[in-house]
């Protein structure tokens, strides 16, 4: 533990429980003779080679110890069973029982199970046929001798039978090659074995989008490159979002690798750890990926070899966190080929170069919020409830506006703002809209407006120091060198955290975001103008060493920190620092300084040196009077000073891992030293006796100074130490006599120590608060134990004592830890205000003090007590306790637990853990599942004070939250109040939450939900029953203490249910499985999108008589639906698009008669039932996107699905369909993308809508000319397709047909298709760009905007006199145009002018061609190259109203000229030709008339933009 905290919260013990873990993670049962020294040989070298730990007999028992139960208790403690089945396996009655007590526990633990067969078949194994009917046949006979029993040989043949039935491998499937068999069982084990660990992400917001962006980078899914090694960059500014990114990836995809490790802050660990900050990454990319614990590399070059050779064959996922230093990637992954093929290296970074120097794949740049997703996030920061009334919504979009998008501005600026008037507010944003800010936004503007809002310029400067040189270090440390600074840091620093510019993390360190840092550094800079000489602060290593390379510093200079990596040390001249007066903080990392010190700077109060390179420090080193800190770590030195100068405000001297010192410095020059650090030095065996003149030296660390036997008599007089630490001093065996007058000691560890007595003078201790001594022996006096009044933390952990003297006059006691005293039978009487009592893992303890007056006591762990029963009086004092844990208390009396359970008061973190498999009776509800759902009472006068809950859950778990929906005001708490437990077996849990957290009301509809997760070594976690009872006016006590533990999250929930008649849930991201239906009895909708953890819904569904709807869009997680489901009478419409690991419809589909629409687009879906022509009134069938369906998927007599209208089969790849003829209903049949489809089959004449857009393999079609109902045509891109048989034959009933890309139509078909069209208006005919304007066409324009000449985009005719007994029945117009974007809508107007009348028709009646499928080299572009495409419509004279003698013109014009230009233009007047008019026109303004326009010339000025330039 760190030394600081330890001396400054000597009371602050953080109780936790036990932990017992899997003892193996694979069991292997096999026939010896047979595969022994072969395949179980090789098999288990495989899985301990792969870090599994797998128990094989020969290993783990010695040949006397192979007994029967030792293997049972094996079975019991793997969490994977592998039975090996050969031909001799039921030779063995042992094997035989194995496999039995095997059987046992994948049904009582749910434990894997997984059957090899090795030169058996597995029918053999199930029907006990071939070789294992031999054996049978011995063990029958061997019962009518009297040497078997019939039920024991009746269950070998069932567990037999049992296993061949599961999920297995066979050497067959490998074409008898053992080692591809061998590594397909390590790709199964690995898979089950995984931890499912998920990194811990805050405020989720707008990270579907980009998350899809990196994910089509990544590109996972594609075959192609899945066994490519593809390394991905994430680029962009600090706080954008990059990390958060990452772990969403690395959340998402972790499970499908054999490896996954995130190195969280790579520029942060390099750059606080040059030395060995690559060493540390490597050995944790080594040990994540290879799910070890004890790897270590000794160094860079070492590490590089190691993981090049034990990576190159993992499928790992490796997130790069935060680098910005190419020696780091080379570090860590320098090369693809250090990865096996598959794997995905995942970089974030602020530096575009570096990512160009790794050579990524892909480079996804990460984008700014947009103003929803910012203010959404703005509002969890600046508004307590996230909810803000409409004047502060106005303001918040203001801060909107200003912070730009960038995620940690609207952390810091809501940070500032929450609990703040409105004036405030307007005051502060019109000062932030006031300042200066280039169009991009720079970050460190947006963050300075915190740093300018403080309150001084000490504050000011408190932050630059901490920004430039005290990340990461121990609050107190900083806070003391800084107050000799004269900042008043003590103040300063907690004004930072309040402003959020600082956080105080993990063991007290400080901790600051990036964006924040570079912020404050950039300050630094400005303030110098760029000129590192003149900075107030240097920390960047280019620029320290040109400063010290060219001796250029300044008296500006006030701090210099420069760490250079271990295998790149620096040499400079003490001189260089000469002309730096002002310096006060000086840090180096493996730097050596040549030459005299005489003038180096004297007012230093900071002095850090790590790596040091000298035996001793100079005598000519000048005296420090200022100097607060000397650390001088990892140093070379044997003696520190050898004329020590008087250093008086020296406070803290840390000489932490000095191997070669031997004796400690003469303290006598530091008469102000508060803390000495000696951690790990070795070699230290003598501290200078001088240590006890020190008048207020209140830390001594001496932790891991293994040649230290004892300290100076001297010592023992020190009047001011407060913390003595010895743990890991292995030969220290002598605390003096003296300890006692020591009389300001208040913590001693000495765990870990030779110490075997504790003198007696300990009594004289009276502000002892720590006493740690695991373990001391049996020498442990009474009379030495209750006269340390002050104690407050006893820690008596492993040692081997039988019983205690009472502690009751300890009265000060707070934290008492026995754990693992494993002789220890008894707990003495204890003082009443003791609050936390720890002693798990003691099997003997049979008997404990009254608790009948612990009022105090907060938490109590008991676990493994199993010759416990009760524990008297404790339901005397449940109202103080917040956590209980008796877990394997298997002895506890039936009336100590109702006591316990039934008395218990406490609200929120905690609870009660105990062994069993069943929910108390007193419950008001109980299901057995994880889920429960009730209906609040009327009060009647009773006022509802909260819920009781309780799960059974099975082993242990790491993380627990109960989710509580409020289903009737559509609110959702989240609470996480459960502390894991990692307990094998069964066993229950019960606490509570109160209403004032709840606020449930009468009548609400309350749906509660426990989710844990699995811990690692526990598999199959599972919640048994769940259990709700409401507490109507009980005293409930609310868990104060632990409330920064108990995560409350509140959100608003989109589960309605109106009138128990619509359950509507959409995104919700923690449900997993859905309600129990049978509480929803007349529900008629049920919507649960979005929720893609969902993986169950419950079996009760398919009894709903009223059901109607049911829609699961974008349930990801989900694989299938109860067979129950399929039952149901009334649902009409199953909506599963999205369902991406959804892959059976079961084949009760065809009994869901009232079935009419069923969508499932985007499944897994590989068939299609046959009963689903049972459906008689679908009509609506969509399965777009489901890759894995084929055409021998597909039945063959869909016809009988009599109701159908619609089918879609997009996105698919079968080769053929069955005919289709018969679906006389049928109006709509889409097969865009089928890229294999050959054939369209026969088509029902009744068919109005076909779309085979994108099937460029489509090579015939069934005849046309039947299809006297059909209105419009789509085959785009059907590039071997030369006619549509019979389609002339149809034309008087089509509005569209859509044949672009069809380059090898033949001359005939299009002639007879253009020429017999008859529908005008809306729609028209598209063909491909090749084929020009017809040549029958009486009106082209050839022109161009040279000579005068009109643009392609007009065309100019007249209409002659009307001849006797001739029409004018309209126009056909006809256009060429290309067409420049892919997927873009573009409309084109088509403007018909009478330049006689003067009067203008609009028209709006055709419409770019949209190619988003394309031909098959489209891919190659980004953007795509110019395509050619000819339009050919109608408009009919009794829109147009021409007469004989008009002049008329005709302008066609893109909506966007950007995108589309017209190339010729044609118009065909038609006469006596029958034209039908489109009334199925979308658009209400397709006809705009304009009348007395300006027609000058005939010619609008806007047909410019299409002219050639």
């Amino acid at each position: 533990m760190d030394a600081r905290k330890a001396h400054k919260a000597s009371s602050s013990s953080s109780p936790s429980s036990s932990s017992k873990r899997w003892e193996y993670q694979v069991f292997l049962s096999f026939r010896g003779e047979d595969t022994r020294k072969g395949f179980t040989g090789h098999l288990h070298a495989a899985l301990s080679d792969d870090g599994i730990r797998a128990f094989l007999d020969d290993n783990e028992l010695k040949r006397a110890e192979f007994i029967k139960t030792q293997l049972e208790q094996a079975i019991d403690g793997s969490m994977i069973s592998i039975i090996v089945f050969s031909k001799s396996y039921a030779d063995s009655s042992w094997c035989l029982d194995e496999l039995v007590k095997i059987m046992e526990c994948r049904e009582r633990l749910g434990q894997q199970v997984i059957p090899l067969f090795y030169n058996v078949d597995a029918s053999d194994v199930r029907k006990q046929t071939g070789s294992f009917a031999q054996a049978f046949e011995k063990y029958e006979a061997g019962i009518c001798e009297g040497k078997h029993e019939k039920e024991k040989v009746q269950r070998w043949r069932n567990a037999l039978t049992q296993a061949a039935d599961l999920c297995g491998e066979d050497l067959k499937n490998a074409a008898g090659n053992e080692a591809e068999f061998i590594k397909k069982i390590l790709r199964v084990v690995n898979n089950l074995v995984n931890r499912n660990y998920q990194l811990d992400i805050e405020h989720l917001v707008g990270i579907t989008s980009r998350l899809n962006d990196v994910v089509r980078m990544i590109d996972i899914e594609n075959s192609g490159s899945k066994d490519v090694v593809r390394m991905i960059g994430i680029l962009g500014m600090g706080g954008i979002g990059k990390t958060t990114l990452a772990k969403t990836i690395y959340n998402k995809f972790e499970r499908i690798f054999e490896g996954r490790s995130f190195l969280a802050d790579v520029r942060e660990v390099f750059a606080n750890q040059r030395s060995n900050g690559l060493v540390g990454l490597q050995e944790q990319l080594l040990n994540d990926i290879l799910k070890s614990q004890g790897i270590k590399v000794g160094s860079v070059a070492k590490g590089i070899d190691m993981i090049r050779a034990r990576l190159c064959c993992k499928r790992a996922l490796v997130i790069i966190d935060d680098a910005d230093d190419l020696e780091q990637l080379e570090a860590i992954a320098g090369a693809r080929g250090w990865f096996g093929p598959g794997s995905r290296i995942i970089i974030t970074t602020r530096d575009k170069r570096l990512l160009e120097q790794a050579g990524v794949d892909s480079t996804y740049i990460a984008e700014k919020m947009d103003d929803e997703e910012a203010l959404g996030l703005f509002r969890r920061h600046a508004f307590e409830s996230g909810c803000p009334n409409q004047e502060y919504l106005d303001l918040s979009k203001r801060v909107i506006r200003y912070c730009r998008g960038l995620p940690l501005a609207l952390r810091v600026v809501g940070s500032f703002l929450i609990k703040r008037s409105t004036a405030q507010w307007e005051n502060q944003l019109e000062k932030l809209e006031k300042l200066e800010r280039c169009p991009d936004g720079k970050i460190h503007e947006t963050l300075r407006i915190s740093f300018d809002g403080l309150p001084d310029d000490t504050t000011r400067n408190i932050f630059l120091d901490i920004s430039c040189f005290f990340i990461g270090m121990d609050k107190d440390h900083v806070t003391r060198i800084l107050d000799g600074c004269g900042f008043f840091a003590t103040i300063g620093i907690s004004v930072l955290i309040e402003r959020c510019l600082v956080t105080v993390e993990k063991y007290d360190r400080l901790g600051m975001h990036d964006l924040l840092r570079d912020m404050g550094r950039e300050i630094v800079y400005e303030n110098a103008h760029g000129h590192p000489e003149k900075f107030s602060r240097l920390w960047k290593r280019e620029h320290v060493t040109d400063v010290l390379n060219d001796e250029s510093g300044t008296d500006e200079i006030q701090g210099v920190a420069l760490y250079m990596p271990w295998s790149d040390k620096a040499r400079f001249r003490a001189q260089a620092f000469t002309n730096m007066k002002k310096l006060r903080l000086l840090h180096l990392s493996n730097v050596e300084l040549t030459g005299e010190y005489k003038d180096f700077p004297k007012k230093l109060m900071w002095l850090s040196w790590h790596g040091f390179p000298l035996e001793s420090i100079p005598d000519d080193f000048p005296m420090q009077p200022k100097l607060v800190a000397l650390d001088l770590q990892r140093s070379k030195l044997k003696i520190v000073w050898k004329d020590c100068k008087l250093h008086e405000n020296l406070k803290i001297l840390n000489l932490s891992h000095s191997y070669e010192l031997t004796k400690s410095p003469d303290f006598s020059k530091l008469p102000n030293l508060e803390e000495l650090i000696l951690e790990y030095c070795s070699n230290l065996s003598e501290v200078h006796s001088s240590i006890g003149d020190l008048g207020r030296l209140s830390l001594v660390n001496l932790e891991g100074c293994g040649m230290l036997r004892d300290l100076p008599l001297n010592f023992y007089k020190s009047k001011s130490i407060e913390t003595l630490i010895l743990s890991g001093c292995r030969s220290f065996d002598n605390l003096a006599e003296g300890l006692g007058d020591m009389v300001s000691l208040t913590t001693l560890k000495a765990h870990m120590t030779a110490i075997r007595e504790i003198p007696s003078s300990i009594l004289k201790l009276k502000k002892l608060k720590v006493l740690s001594l695991a373990p001391v022996s049996k020498n442990l006096r009474p009379k030495y134990l209750d006269s340390l009044i002050s104690l407050e933390n006893l820690d008596l952990a492993s040692n081997d004592f039988c019983s205690l003297p009472s502690l009751s006059r300890l009265s000060q006691l707070q934290v008492l830890s026995l754990e693992w005293c494993k002789n220890l039978r008894a707990i003495p009487d204890l003082p009443t205000n003791l609050k936390v009592l720890k002693a798990n893992g003691c099997p003997k303890l049979e008997t404990i003090s009254d608790f009948s007056e612990m009022s105090n006591i907060r938490e109590l762990y008991l676990s493994d007590s199993g010759k416990l029963t009760e524990i008297p009086g404790l339901d005397k004092s449940l109202n103080s306790m917040t956590r209980i844990h008796m877990e394997k208390c298997t002895n506890l009396t039936a009336d100590f637990r109702k006591n316990i359970l039934q008395g218990w008061t406490s609200c929120g973190y905690g609870g009660i853990f105990l062994s069993g498999n069943d929910i108390p009776d007193w419950f008001d509800c109980v299901h057995d599942d994880d889920i429960v759902y009730f209906t609040v009472p009327q009060s009647v006068g009773r006022i509802l004070k909260g819920l009781i809950l309780s799960f059974v859950c099975s082993s242990g778990f790491s993380d627990g939250r109960i989710s509580i929906k409020n289903m009737t005001k559509g609110t959702e708490l989240d609470a996480k109040i459960i502390h894991e437990s990692q307990t094998e077996g069964y066993y229950l849990w019960q606490g509570q939450l109160s209403n004032d957290e709840l606020k449930l009301q009468d009548g609400d509809k309350v749906l509660i939900e426990v989710i844990v997760e699995e811990e690692y070594g526990w598999e199959n976690v599972k919640v048994k029953k769940t259990g709700v009872s409401l507490v109507w006016d009980k005293f409930m006590n609310e868990n104060m203490v632990d409330y920064h533990l108990c995560d409350y999250e509140r959100r608003p929930s989109q589960n309605l249910v109106n009138d128990d008649d619509i359950i509507h849930v959409e995104n919700d991201h923690y449900m997993t499985k859905s309600p129990d239906f049978s509480k929803f009895p007349n529900v008629e909708k049920l919507i649960l999108k979005g929720c893609f953890h969902l993986y169950k819904v419950h079996s009760f569904i398919g009894d709903l008589g009223r059901l109607s709807l049911v829609n699961l869009e974008d349930c990801e997680s989900l694989e299938d639906l109860p067979l129950n489901f399929y039952k149901s009478k009334s649902i009409e419409t199953l909506v599963l698009n999205g369902c991406s690991g959804f892959g059976d419809l079961a084949d009760g589909l065809g009994d869901m008669v009232s079935l009419t629409t069923l969508k499932a687009d985007c499944t897994a879906i590989r068939q299609i039932p046959s009963s689903i022509v049972k459906l008689k009134k679908l009509r609506i069938l969509s399965l777009s996107g489901c890759f894995r369906l084929t055409e021998d998927a597909i039945p063959k007599d869909l016809c009988g699905l009599i109701s159908l209208e619609d089918l879609l089969l997009e996105y698919n790849l079968f080769r053929s369909l069955p005919s289709l003829a018969g679906l006389s209903k049928l109006k709509v049949l889409c097969l865009n993308a089928c890229r294999e489809l050959l054939a369209i089959p026969d088509l029902p004449t009744n068919l109005y809508v076909l779309k085979a857009t994108g099937c460029p393999q489509l090579e015939t079609i069934s005849d046309f000319s039947k299809m006297s109902n059909m209105r419009e045509l789509y085959l785009s891109d059907s590039f071997k397709l030369t006619e549509v048989p019979g389609l002339d034959k149809s034309l008087n009933s089509m509005t569209r047909i859509h044949m672009e890309g069809c380059t090898n139509l033949t001359a005939d078909f299009r002639n007879n298709i253009l020429q017999r069209w008859t529908s005008c208006g809306f729609g028209g005919i598209y063909l491909n760009g090749i084929y020009d304007i017809p040549e029958w066409f009486k009106f082209v324009n050839h022109g161009s905007c040279r000579d005068g000449l009109l643009a392609d985009n007009i065309v100019l005719f007249e209409v002659p006199q009307i001849i006797m007994g001739r029409d004018l029945e309209g126009l056909i117009i006809c256009f060429v145009y290309s067409s420049f974007a892919l997927g873009r809508k573009l409309e084109f107007g088509i403007i018909v002018r009478n330049l006689t009348k003067q009067t203008a028709l609009h028209t709006k009646i055709a419409f770019a061609s949209l190619r988003t499928y394309g031909r098959p080299e489209d891919h190659l572009f980004w953007w795509r190259p110019e395509d050619h495409y000819l339009w050919q419509g109608q408009l009919s004279n009794d829109v147009l109203g021409l007469e004989g003698g008009d002049l008329g013109s005709i302008l066609v014009r893109p909506d966007n000229v950007d995108f589309a230009r017209v190339k010729k233009t044609g118009v065909h007047l038609e006469w006596d030709k029958v034209m039908k008019e489109n009334m199925d026109n979308p658009d209400p303004h397709l006809y705009d008339w304009e009348t007395n326009g300006d027609f000058s010339g005939g010619v609008d000025e806007s047909i410019s933009r299409n002219c050639c330039h």
